[in-house]
């Protein structure tokens, strides 16, 4: 039987306080460090307070009272956020993500349901009651210009992306391809974004920090 690690209760103002260290080993979660703790998952209940999604994309922030964090689904996955609305109270499990671009943190959900706004109290008690006063902690509130920053991206790398592809295809002599080869042969600052994308969108994959097409 797989064991999971444990899902911490925390307010959201001690991740955005935390150190994240990345993993090193391929079968090793990487994990931000709070009070002597190593913690890959977490456990919250906060209010949804604005929502961007496209087919394919959810972005949700989330507000405890503490601060602010995104909480990001993709494809298949993103249906976990698809009920969620603005204002809802909800009860989120998830995993402890890290922005390539910004370092700021976000959270990968595996159940995210909505709950009576009685357990954000709730929660307030227990907390504090593990923890003493919350801490609190100011993020810049990126939500407004999601939109306008995905549609951006979308639009500008489509090209890239097919040529990212395309430069796997023709050159993996099934060792995979690096980014220092894909960066080379496009000469774009963008392909790191744009290969983290075909990553979560499943067109490709990585076998020891190389990148092939999934077939």
């Amino acid at each position: 039987m797989i064991s999971r690690n444990i899902a911490y209760k925390l307010w959201i103002s001690n991740i955005n306080n935390s150190n994240y260290v990345k993993s090193l080993g391929e079968f090793e979660s990487s994990y931000i460090e709070f009070k002597n703790k190593k913690v890959t998952r977490v456990n919250l209940i906060a209010v949804a307070i604005n929502k961007y999604e496209t087919d394919n994309y959810s972005s949700i922030m989330i507000d405890d009272s503490s601060s602010q964090i995104s909480v990001k689904s993709w494809n298949e996955d993103k249906k976990i956020a698809d009920k969620i609305s603005i204002g809802d109270v909800i009860l989120l499990i998830g995993k402890i993500r890290q922005n390539s671009q910004s370092s700021g943190f976000y959270i990968q959900p595996e159940i995210m349901k909505k709950v009576d706004e009685k357990w954000l109290l709730a929660r307030k008690y227990e907390l504090e009651n593990e923890y003493g006063e919350q801490e609190t902690n100011i993020v810049k509130n990126e939500m407004k210009n999601e939109k306008m920053m995905i549609e951006e991206i979308n639009v500008s790398n489509k090209s890239l992306r097919n040529k990212i592809l395309n430069l796997i295809d023709k050159l993996d002599n099934d060792q995979g391809i690096s980014k220092e080869e894909l960066l080379k042969h496009t000469n774009s600052p963008l392909v790191f974004e744009s290969v983290e994308e075909l990553l979560k969108e499943g067109e490709i994959f990585e076998v020891n920090g190389r990148y092939k097409l999934l077939k």
